[in-house]
């Protein structure tokens, strides 16, 4: 009788956690990376959650991979969002487009010029295979053609996705960039995309639960950084990226909770580094991506918990890939001579037990 009474109240327990999440605004980093190849970092991407609205914000290399890890399926997606038209953040767009027109949901595409240009050259240049694809089910594309709508953004506008009310501005960038505020649940979430001192951003993010913003400046483990910025403004339109200094200050303008720095460059990060500058101007929480990490860092929901389960899982088949590519001896380990690329730069870190072997064992302990 005990047990069973125990039983019912877990049960009961993970149900009420598991409601909770699915009425708070969640952004999950689908890819944390940036232009790098890297293969602990997908390209820049991140999921919008809240009830039954899901939005993809960009979709670097790696996006499909990540989604399919939290089983997030294609007719799942409420809209396709683009910061800007750089190739690391449309790189997987057009699998991710033509999949989700096939799974026969409705769907936006919104971002800045040129997204209609681009959703056209896609529909004429792979008209044939999708003609194909939609045979296979007795269907045309006259069946599927209104079921994904089109909104090329050009200034400030405010429009709504499902249950998610969304606020974009224009940020100064190398080309069209927009930043997005996701309002839901009475949470807010503004992603920065990539982008230069932007006077724009604060007024967007003001007092916003969680800025994800292009990491620009932050300090690699093992090195030093001279794109730290030293209070003066570089000039709007002349550089890519931020710099430490510039979106320190644009936190603090912005008066947000907690800042999440995203876009790396690189696999491992210096924290006490970055975030001993960062504080010189802001004094909020501070986070660094990584692919599959969830926000509001506020306690794990069962949700939240399932997917951090399901990233740590997954090492294990991640290990399996490095083998087949890497242990040439076969002994089921990795040595620092068969190690290439950011695995052996970054070799001593993973050997967590410094015997000169990187195993499944070392790199679930980095986790």
């Amino acid at each position: 009788m005990m047990t069973k009474s125990i039983s019912i109240l877990i049960f009961c327990l993970n149900f009420q956690l598991f409601s909770q999440s699915q009425n708070e605004l969640i952004a999950t980093i689908i890819g944390s990376g940036s232009p790098k190849y890297n293969t602990e970092r997908a390209g820049p991407s991140v999921l919008i959650s809240y009830k039954n609205t899901k939005i993809l914000v960009d979709m670097g290399n790696g996006t499909q991979g990540n989604l399919d890890k939290l089983q997030v399926k294609n007719k799942d997606l409420d809209a396709l969002l683009f910061t800007h038209h750089h190739l690391d953040h449309n790189e997987e767009f057009t699998p991710i487009f033509i999949k989700t027109l096939l799974a026969a949901g409705q769907f936006q595409v919104v971002g800045p010029k040129p997204t209609s240009n681009l959703v056209n050259s896609i529909l004429n240049n792979y008209e044939e295979d999708i003609a194909y694809r939609l045979s296979k089910k007795q269907r045309t594309f006259s069946d599927v053609a209104s079921n994904f709508t089109l909104n090329e953004l050009e200034g400030i506008q405010s429009f709504i996705i499902g249950d998610i009310e969304i606020s974009c501005t224009p940020v100064n960038h190398t080309i069209a960039t927009m930043a997005f505020r996701f309002d839901a649940g009475g949470k807010s979430i503004v992603i920065s995309g990539d982008l230069s001192y932007s006077q724009s951003l604060p007024i967007l993010a003001k007092q916003a639960d969680y800025l994800i913003i292009d990491s620009g400046g932050a300090i690699e483990q093992g090195k030093s950084n001279t794109r730290i910025g030293n209070g003066k403004n570089r000039g709007n339109k002349t550089h890519a990226h931020v710099n430490l200094d510039e979106s320190s200050r644009m936190a603090n303008e912005g008066q947000v909770k907690n800042l999440v720095l995203t876009h790396l460059n690189f696999t491992n990060v210096d924290e006490v580094a970055t975030t001993k500058e960062l504080s010189k101007n802001y004094k909020g929480a501070v986070f660094y991506a990584e692919d599959l990490m969830t926000f509001p860092k506020n306690g794990d929901t069962l949700e939240t918990q399932k997917r951090i389960d399901n990233a740590k899982n997954n090492q294990g088949s991640n290990f399996e890939n490095m083998l087949k590519r890497l242990d040439s001896n076969k002994d089921g380990k990795i040595a620092r001579a068969e190690a290439k690329g950011k695995l052996k730069e970054n070799f001593d870190k993973r050997d967590t037990n410094k015997d000169g072997f990187i195993t499944e064992k070392d790199l679930r302990q980095r986790k």
